[in-house]
């Protein structure tokens, strides 16, 4: 592992945020019983740094705000301060953004998540005044979702610097795989506080350069071993080429080829018998045709045992 350490962060070294899901029975209600052994998994098998909580895989686009108080306050109680904790609050509309923020605080949340607007194009200046909005109405400690793919605006280096002018950043999340933005944002801010990269192609070589660590889907399937990503610089090239082969299977199965996210990963926690529940509406759960697909690739990964028992759903 790399040491690290941040001039504007708490953390040190490269670490491994995990997003957990939430469980949703198959009549959509709430599951905390589950969930709180979703995050236990995550803390005592996976061995993860921080949770980044209602992200994508958590579906907090479809929780209410009653509903994202309960999973934060299950997650504040659970956890118990261990590990920093990263309530994702965005919203299309920069009020309902504070208003979640705002939530996240009362339940007693360590930190908040903040990406871009959904769909819309935005200019920098709305981009940064978004986050200073935000930041006004709660003094949390924030994460940068950094997500292009759904908001049609990259946050640049130049922008980012902005943004940490008027909020209080102190990790960064940062999906875009463009090897010359990811080399140009280490270089600009990658001392300031950890940033995080997941994607399947990226993570790796980001790793190498020396990112903050990494928050995807998939590593946590690996259990305690994906901490095998902080040892790449130990390892010889064919055995960082296997690692990668195998994380981007894994991850390419979950997100690009079995269902619609968070489906797979949902599908995939339950075959290792963590109640991952099954996503909620308008996302459908794997058929059972996926779901065999997904177990043959599990196994292929050394995740899975060949005779291990298909998990119920819910």
């Amino acid at each position: 592992m790399q040491e690290l350490a941040y001039s504007h962060s708490p953390f040190t070294g490269q670490i491994h945020c995990s997003a957990p899901v939430t469980p949703f029975s198959p009549a959509g209600d709430l599951m905390l019983d589950a969930f709180q052994e979703v995050l236990r998994f995550h803390m005592e098998i996976v061995k993860v740094d921080a949770l980044l909580i209602a992200g994508d895989n958590g579906e907090g686009y479809a929780l209410t705000d009653r509903e994202l108080r309960r999973v934060v306050e299950t997650t504040v109680k659970t956890v118990g301060g261990r590990i920093p904790c990263y309530v994702h609050v965005s919203r299309t509309e920069n009020d309902r953004c504070c208003t979640r923020a705002g939530i996240a605080a009362e339940a007693g949340a360590y930190g908040i998540a903040l990406c871009q607007p959904y769909i819309h194009d935005a200019s920098p200046d709305k981009i940064v005044k978004r986050f200073e909005a935000v930041a006004q109405a709660t003094a949390l400690p924030m994460m940068v979702y950094n997500l292009p793919l759904i908001s049609r605006f990259n946050i640049t280096p130049q922008v980012m610097r902005q943004i940490c002018d008027v909020a209080p950043v102190e990790v960064l999340k940062d999906a875009p795989t463009d090897m010359a933005h990811i080399t140009a944002m280490l270089n600009a801010m990658g001392e300031r506080f950890p940033i995080l990269y997941g994607q399947r192609y990226t993570m790796i070589p980001a790793l190498l350069l020396g990112s903050g660590g990494f928050v995807g889907t998939g590593p946590e399937l690996f259990h305690e071993r994906c901490r095998d990503f902080f040892k790449l610089d130990e390892m010889e090239p064919r055995e960082r080429a296997r690692l990668q082969k195998r994380y981007a299977a894994v991850n390419t199965a979950l997100l690009h080829e079995l269902g619609k996210a968070p489906a797979g990963i949902k599908a995939a926690m339950n075959l290792l018998g963590v109640p991952a529940g099954v996503p909620r509406d308008h996302v459908s759960p794997l058929t059972p045709a996926e779901t065999e697909a997904l177990r043959r690739v599990l196994i292929e990964a050394d995740i899975l045992e060949a005779d291990a028992p298909v998990a119920r759903s819910a």
